[in-house]
């Protein structure tokens, strides 16, 4: 039987439509720089079995709450009375998730008669051998390291009779006699803590180093600034989660070099409230707990996740998994670049440099094929002349992709290092501390004091962390 005419057009038409559509078929590319397969390599019964340690089952974290809900539940447990002491007392359990690895044989590398104290894990390089040691091999100077040195002098001359420090640094011994303070007076918090980081990267600590004193009165500073909630404890003031975040950081590596007890409670507190405060749906982290993410605010929460990996607190693999989500959401180019939120995905430096890094924290191989184009994209961009926030970032990137080796790195650390040399403050009240530069994004709120401890760390990337892929990075000349 014939078909009607209508009926004959219509199939014709479906016909050329699916023809030009095959035709049509984009070429293979490489895979994106996704970490989704993570999940089916732990199989849901490893993420089951993986503890949240807070008082949200995982199954609540999957609920789509408005924003307005959350901040709710998060404002009023904030307000309900909560012992102290159940901080305090907090049981610190083995991490359950192989997501944050460091990599490398500890083992062997550990024989290699390396004064490295590889045993300690990513840290082990802060050890005043280790420390002389990996600059020497990753092309640190005489001159870097006395930066470094003013660096803390400088920081530790601001720091405020409580052991707080301030982003607007002019009181205390100060005076005003550094200028460009930050405008930043209620974020003491992330103040506290971003002041914390580079004396812990340079191997001082609360039981050790010439800055002992310093480092302990900031951290039991930092630990009464926390306040207790029934999803953990919180840094949250008005630097947001970045000061959440980078309390966190400074908790965990403190814990991580001394394992001092006071210190474990509090550190696996902070950690489980950045648990809580990820966003459900899409993973990531904004200024506010559980908002819609965004790469800036992501990369110091996944920071923070990655020292407590290393300091053995427990990090349930469900959270970097879904960080891992978030970082797919807003990469492009498949991963060589990240923008800064999914709603806009453009390429930007600082948030390319933010996005790659925690790829490396969460498990990406090294020899990934996007990895290695995102790097070297980078690395044509060069260090900033004015942006510490982005060098902060990306300086880590090429260090940790190369293990301080090769042509990559040298030109970048030669740039870098001579670029922050230049910039610093050499006399009266302000030597050894950076101006902010015009352009950096955090130049009027973190004023001095921002950029002092991002440019300082930045100096310490020789031996702040041990290059993740530590196997590859030695093979290549470090060890001797």
């Amino acid at each position: 039987m014939a078909l009607p005419s209508w009926l004959a057009s219509l199939v014709l038409h479906l016909l050329a439509v699916l023809l030009l559509a095959v035709s049509n078929l984009p070429a293979v590319v490489e895979p994106p720089l996704a970490l989704i397969a993570h999940l089916s390599e732990l199989g849901e019964a490893r993420l089951e079995e993986s503890p949240l340690n807070i008082d949200l089952a995982a199954e609540e974290m999957e609920v789509d709450e408005p924003l307005e809900q959350a901040l709710a539940t998060v404002d009023a447990a904030s307000a309900a009375p909560v012992d102290v002491s159940l901080i305090a007392n907090l049981a610190v359990e083995a991490p359950s998730a192989e997501l944050l690895p460091l990599g490398g044989d500890l083992g062997l590398l550990a024989a290699t008669g390396s004064s490295i104290d590889f045993a300690s894990g990513g840290y082990g390089g802060r050890s005043a051998a280790g420390r002389s040691e990996l600059v020497r091999r990753a092309g640190g100077t005489a001159q870097s390291e006395k930066a470094v040195e003013e660096s803390l002098d400088w920081l530790a001359r601001h720091q405020l009779p409580d052991g707080s420090w301030s982003f607007d640094h002019r009181y205390g011994e100060c005076q005003g006699e550094c200028d460009q303070p930050g405008t930043l007076v209620d974020g003491v918090k992330g103040a506290t803590a971003l002041a914390l980081l580079p004396f812990l990267g340079a191997g001082n600590t609360q039981l050790d180093g010439k800055h002992q004193r310093v480092v302990a009165r900031g951290l039991h500073a930092l630990v009464a600034m926390m306040e207790p909630t029934r999803q953990g404890g919180s840094f949250y003031d008005g630097g947001q989660m970045y000061s959440h975040g980078i309390a966190s950081m400074a908790l965990c590596e403190a814990y991580a070099m001394t394992g001092e007890r006071f210190l474990a409670g509090p550190a696996q507190a902070a950690v489980n409230f950045i648990c809580y405060a990820q966003d459900p749906q899409g993973g990531g982290w904004r200024y506010q707990p559980r908002q819609r993410g965004d790469t800036s605010v992501a990369g110091w929460q996944v920071g923070a996740l990655k020292s407590a990996f290393l300091a053995g607190l427990s990090v349930p693999a469900i959270v970097p998994a879904k960080a891992s989500y978030f970082l797919d959401s807003v990469q492009v180019d498949q991963g060589e670049g990240y923008a800064y939120e999914q709603q806009k995905l453009e390429y930007r430096g600082a948030t390319t440099a933010i996005g790659l890094l925690c790829r490396m924290y969460l498990g990406v191989e090294r020899d990934h094929p996007v990895l290695q184009r995102g790097v070297e994209r980078l690395a044509k961009l060069g260090p900033s002349k004015n942006d510490a926030y982005y060098n902060y970032y990306a300086t880590q990137v090429v260090f940790q992709y190369t293990g301080g080796t090769g042509p990559l790195w040298d030109a970048w650390n030669k740039s870098m290092r001579e670029g922050l040399l230049a910039g610093r403050d050499t006399k009266g009240h302000a030597q050894g501390s950076w101006a902010p530069q015009q352009g950096d994004h955090g130049r009027e709120k973190g004023g001095r004091l921002y950029a002092t401890a991002l440019n300082c760390m930045t100096l310490e990337v020789y031996y702040r962390l041990l290059p993740i892929y530590q196997e590859k990075a030695f093979a290549d000349g470090f060890a001797e």
